[in-house]
């Protein structure tokens, strides 16, 4: 037919698009209605053909501006974000990223130690973690720049406490749809909180094991949860079915499964493969699919525990946290070194480097100054040295959406960073 576009190739992408949306049972509904069948594939392409085509458009009919122009909701759901994201084969301008002046917008307390939070995939929304066992929710449209005057009595950014756990909160995780905040446990079990419902402060749904959870991650789909603690398998977990499986083992690459306790599970963009960090050492990269390893990374951290792993948004890379005191950058294809950051003072068994909104800066925690360091991602120049927190910093968590990020502290206190006015 040329170039025309089928009606099963329409419904094929839709079907996909539903799915990574979150709505894969409505996905299959309409498989069945449309007798299209199902594709075990979720991903984007939908959202980013219709980008491709509302730019053309504006292009066409005149009314295009300089750049491309997308609405916040296509870029997040797209993975384009703001920027291109990091990317080392491209030849990196001589200036490093300026540093936007960040400034503590909003602070909260729990009143034990807050050891985690996350934010929504939109960015409207952070969830807080504590080792009092509670969560809170906040409406980060709530928060006030300081610069502007004091908070109204009305603008109270904690719209919600949740509680069902009986001891520390160790992660946290949205569905991508926005609608389900998951957390996991010290007391062994993961919970998943309907944000949707006005009142509920319990959990609907609970998955248990007989250790300590550290770790879990959504794939984009929402339809499994991979999960990480204090035994040295990572588990997927069928959100719809309760099923828990482990990755698979014995695939001609080695050591399959770590040797110790996993310190961070995550997914990447497009959810084709999940990376681990371990208390052994090293980093392992499994098929998104088949759940068998296809990478280690053996003495990532020369030797010390690995605390975090994550990949850039393109998935060409993979950026690990260790107890050597260095974040290191990794190419995903390769397994090769490509970045090394140093300056910071890394102690604590979770400690995690995370990339800004546009990928320009990784910032992490520093123990030594209770304070959070800031690196031009490209070069590795340390630029900044933020301090606020009169305690170690326990947890960093940045906005995917702007130039913001969220700090958890043994001091009880967790504060909204922003860039303010220069």
């Amino acid at each position: 037919m040329g170039t025309q576009t089928t009606r099963e190739e329409v419904i094929r992408l839709i079907l996909c698009q539903l799915s990574a949306y979150g709505f894969a049972n409505l996905s299959q509904a309409i498989a069945t209605h449309t007798k299209v069948p199902m594709t075990t594939d979720s991903n984007s392409r939908l959202a980013e053909l219709v980008t491709l085509g509302l730019q053309h458009e504006r292009q066409t009919s005149g009314r295009a501006e300089t750049g491309p122009e997308m609405d916040t909701e296509t870029e997040v759901v797209s993975g384009a974000g703001s920027g291109s994201g990091i990317d080392l084969s491209r030849p990196q301008q001589a200036e490093a990223a300026k540093v936007p002046h960040f400034q503590v917008w909003y602070k909260t307390k729990h009143k034990g130690s807050a050891t985690t939070a996350a934010f929504s995939r939109d960015g409207r929304y952070i969830a807080t973690g504590s080792a009092d066992a509670s969560l809170k929710l906040i409406d980060v449209d709530k928060v006030r720049d300081p610069s502007v005057g004091t908070a109204r009595r009305e603008d109270k950014p904690v719209i919600r406490t949740l509680y069902h756990h009986e001891a520390e909160v160790t992660g946290l995780a949205f569905h991508p749809n926005g609608l389900v905040l998951a957390s996991c446990s010290a007391d062994h079990s993961i919970k998943l909180f309907d944000l949707s419902a006005a009142y509920g402060k319990h959990s609907f749904q609970s998955f248990t094991d007989n250790f300590a959870f550290r770790t879990i991650a959504f794939h984009p789909s929402g339809e499994y949860i991979a999960a990480g603690g204090d035994a040295p398998e990572v588990r997927l977990y069928n959100v719809h079915t309760s099923k828990a499986y482990l990755l698979a083992a014995g695939n001609g690459a080695g050591q399959s499964q770590h040797t110790d306790s996993i310190t961070q599970t995550c997914y990447s963009h497009s959810g084709s493969v999940i990376g681990s960090s371990s208390s052994d050492g090293t980093i392992k990269i499994w098929d998104g699919v088949s759940g068998r390893c296809v990478r280690t990374v053996d003495q990532a951290h020369d030797g010390m525990a690995v605390t975090a792993v994550m990949f850039s948004r393109n998935g060409k890379y993979a950026m690990s946290t260790g107890l050597d005191s260095c974040v290191r950058l990794w190419e995903v294809g390769s397994g090769r070194l490509v970045q090394t950051y140093r300056g910071a003072s890394l102690s604590a068994a979770n400690e995690q480097a995370v990339f800004s909104h546009d990928e320009a800066l990784v910032m992490v925690p520093d123990a030594r100054g209770n304070a959070v360091v800031v690196w031009d991602a490209a070069s590795g120049e340390l630029l900044a040295k933020c301090a606020e927190h009169r305690q170690r910093i326990t947890w960093i968590a940045a906005s995917p959406t702007t130039p913001a990020f969220m700090t958890c502290s043994t001091d009880e206190c967790v504060r909204y960073w922003s860039a303010g006015s220069v």
